[in-house]
């Protein structure tokens, strides 16, 4: 698949995140509308999209968009360390594709560096698909901040007191202040012959 350029990218999310809260995709009105476009913009944004293979159309309908499986993709921000803390890295590294059950308004993946998450069966090189929220449950995976670094580890409360539990024996509990950036959803692994 082609890369989207800045506006078409703009455009591609627009219509992501709108089919998700409508179910239904938008109108070249509403687009345009929303992202300060005329119509004819959009009309010449949407089909090179489409051309990328980002979208598909159906001719006969008037909101005929539609994005197709293998579009659906979330973006890979970095890494994140299962391990001791490192500065967390926000960069968009690119996009992974999923599948129409995760949103990708509300996910994104990182790849796992460290091995404090090993008897969790989240290993380094991992890729984990994080859904973007800020609570979580006891016993949940997430991705936290504490201060400017961000690490996987286990949500654990306990006697009234909220910690970042590590599984491997190796590494030492995080007890915060800390900020919840999400909760680990699912792992890729890719093995290698």
């Amino acid at each position: 698949m082609e890369i989207l350029t800045p506006k078409q990218e703009a455009v591609y999310r627009f219509i992501e995140t709108y089919i998700e809260e409508n179910h239904r995709p938008p109108s070249l009105r509403e687009i345009g509308g929303h992202l300060g476009l005329s119509v004819g913009t959009v009309q010449d944004q949407v089909e090179a999209i489409r051309r990328k293979g980002f979208l598909t159309k159906d001719p006969t309908l008037a909101r005929g968009l539609h994005l197709p499986m293998a579009a659906m993709q979330i973006p890979i921000l970095g890494r994140v360390h299962a391990g001791s803390l490192h500065a967390a890295i926000e960069n968009v590294e690119g996009h992974l594709p999923v599948g129409a059950d995760l949103a990708p308004s509300k996910h994104f993946a990182l790849k796992i560096k460290g091995d404090s998450m090993i008897e969790a069966g989240i290993l380094e090189g991992d890729m984990v698909i994080v859904r973007a929220q800020s609570t979580a449950e006891n016993g949940d995976v997430v991705v936290a901040r504490v201060e400017d670094e961000a690490t996987v580890k286990t949500l654990r409360r306990r006697e009234g007191r909220t910690f970042l539990e590590p599984a491997n024996p190796a590494y030492k509990r995080i007890e915060g202040p800390f900020d919840l950036v999400g909760v680990v959803v699912e792992v890729r692994r890719h093995y290698r012959t």
